[in-house]
């Protein structure tokens, strides 16, 4: 029972080790079993027969693994091609599609280049250089790829291509693999994506096959031609006839030697992997053994320490890059993931982590839009200050009797009156056109003038390709009351007001000049300080009318345009006041965007 708690309470970092300790053990104890086969020579044939299939076996399948890591790679990055819309998007989405490209080479080495021509020749590159200006069209990857779109195709023969790969990479040290690249909505073929993968990645896969020191590993396409193969006299002298059954390992005599030749055919491929062994170095490998066994077991001894040293670095690794990002992330830096191919207590813990930064970011950006809802709650409650139906109602009565008694004056301004109830309420609507906010402007300024009379005069001057321009609701009117009440009101005899609304050359200006009492330095700079911070509205005071305005304003502009817009004020004291207000010219249709 204390057997079995105690194997239940292994981590699996503790697994790994204990494993990784008897696996390393175990090495001294396979040698003595080689080294046993050596008394019988049928013994000593099926067991390199063995070994011979076990290496084929492997290298096959981890050039499996390899291959499919690349045709998910290559699947991945023409459904990235597909959903950019190179065609659609123009330079920013092809200059997008090239930087993923760099970045899936930089973290692959074994890719030579990458390339993606369309259905109309152009193409985008890296690592791969067009030689002439022959079509795509021709070649016979491109060709390939449109016989079967839905798959990826392996190219073993890269020769006669009208490309060339940048880092000087010969035709027989890379092969190819293309994939069509189809349209999601109407699924035609917009294009082949061509990604050309060196040999190292053949030769990585075969590095460590223990095939003695005449042994090797070459590999055949479908069609019997060479994909790969090392510097090796013997290898042209193998007939790919004899690879007709790869369960059985064939003996035949090449020169004054033997050798075994056993192959396997990959199922993804079509590749074959073919192990060649030298029979005569094998047999004389293990009659040597029994003179060499006990160096081997000392020298085993060291190799299982060395081996040990190495696993646990590898399982440390992960921990201290997990604490690297966390201290960074204590800095301040949340946009920093953690990732591993291990799936242990490391890994569990690193999701854990980017759970709880990517919780972090979702509060933050909450708080942000709180924040933004609230301020326009607080905007919406200035604007919705009284009911439409009574003021509308109590105006349509009063401009009935007006008529009724032939007040034509008092008719007029009762329209000018209805008409800027009428606008700044607008149904509800935040946005209104410039041609609209200049009819408020007029009728505002005709009440105005009707109770100031001489002391107002205004002008309006507006381009009429300006007026379908949308723009946030009565943004001139705060600017136009504070000319009346702090500039006209305050100046002895007659104010002048003008207001303008022009192009200037992207931008649309919109401005409000008085003649009248103007600022002093201190007021003009709190205001032009108010705009460049952003001070709170609970940061204004009461009765800072003026400052209140303008603060309107900004918020308004904020929410309409972002940073894409601008707001300066002019003043001098007993001259006047000029406040300028810059927003984007939208070539749309009615100005929206």
């Amino acid at each position: 029972m204390n057997m079995l708690r105690t194997g239940a309470g292994i981590t699996k970092i503790r697994t790994k080790l204990i494993l990784s300790q008897i696996f390393i053990a175990l090495i001294p104890f396979i040698l003595v079993g080689i080294v046993g086969i050596t008394f019988s020579a049928g013994e000593a044939r099926k067991n390199i027969t063995q070994r011979s299939s076990q290496t084929v076996t492997q290298v096959s399948r981890t050039l499996d693994t390899y291959m499919e890591d690349l045709d998910k790679l290559v699947l991945t990055l023409s459904d990235e091609i597909a959903a950019a819309d190179i065609k659609g998007g123009g330079d920013v989405k092809a200059g997008e599609i090239i930087k993923t490209m760099q970045n899936v080479m930089g973290r692959y080495d074994e890719i030579a280049g990458m390339l993606y021509a369309d259905s109309g020749d152009a193409y985008i590159s890296t690592g791969i250089t067009r030689i002439s200006r022959d079509s795509f069209q021709k070649e016979s990857w491109y060709k390939a790829a449109l016989l079967d779109p839905d798959s990826s195709h392996m190219i073993s023969t890269v020769t006669g291509r009208n490309i060339a790969t940048d880092v000087g990479y010969s035709v027989d040290d890379v092969f190819s693999i293309v994939k069509a690249v189809k349209d999601k909505d109407s699924d035609e073929v917009e294009g082949v994506l061509l990604v050309d993968i060196g040999h190292s990645i053949i030769s990585s896969a075969i590095r460590d096959s223990q095939l003695g020191g005449e042994g090797f590993v070459f590999v055949l396409d479908e069609e019997d031609h060479m994909v790969y193969t090392p510097i090796n006299p013997v290898v042209y002298r193998i007939d790919p006839k004899w690879l007709t059954d790869e369960n059985e390992t064939i003996s035949v005599g090449i020169g004054n030697s033997r050798y075994l030749v056993r192959f396997k055919r990959s199922d993804m491929t079509g590749w074959k992997t073919v192990s060649v062994t030298s029979y005569d170095e094998l047999m004389g490998d293990y009659n040597r053994m029994m003179w060499v066994f006990g160096g081997i077991l000392v020298a085993t001894l060291f190799l299982v320490q060395y081996l040990s040293l190495r696993v646990s670095d590898n399982i440390t690794r992960p921990i201290k890059h997990l604490r690297d990002l966390m201290r960074k992330t204590r800095e301040g830096n949340l946009s920093l993931r953690f990732e591993s191919n291990s799936r242990d207590e490391i890994y569990d813990l690193g999701m854990s982590f980017n759970h709880m930064i990517e919780r972090i970011q979702e509060l933050l950006d909450r708080v942000r839009q709180e924040e933004d809802l609230k301020r326009k709650a607080e905007l919406k409650i200035v604007q919705e200050q009284f009911k439409p139906h009574f003021l509308y109602n109590t105006l349509d009565t009063i401009n009935w009797m007006a008529r009724e008694h032939g007040a034509k004056d008092i008719v007029s301004l009762v329209d000018a009156l209805t008409n800027v109830f009428r606008i700044s309420l607008s149904h509800g609507k935040d946005y209104i056109t410039i041609k609209e906010e200049i009819n408020y402007i007029s009728s505002y300024l005709y009440v105005q003038k009707t109770r100031y009379e001489d002391k107002l005069l205004f002008e309006i001057d507006s381009d009429e390709d300006c007026e379908k321009h949308q723009v946030p609701k009565l943004i001139l009117q705060p600017l136009v009351e504070n000319a009346i009440y702090h500039g006209i009101k305050l100046k002895r005899g007659t104010g002048h007001i003008n207001i303008s609304v022009h192009r200037i050359e992207d931008s649309i200006c919109m401005t409000v000049e008085d003649d009248g009492k103007g600022m002093d330095e201190h007021t003009r700079d709190s205001l032009r300080e108010l705009l460049k911070t952003g001070t709170g509205s609970t940061e204004i005071k009461a009765d800072d009318k003026e400052s209140f305005g303008l603060f309107y304003v900004k918020e308004r502009l904020q929410q309409r345009y972002h940073d894409d817009y601008r707001v300066e004020v002019e003043s001098t004291e007993d001259i006047g006041t000029r406040i300028s207000i810059y927003i984007p010219y939208i070539e749309e249709e009615n100005g929206i965007r």
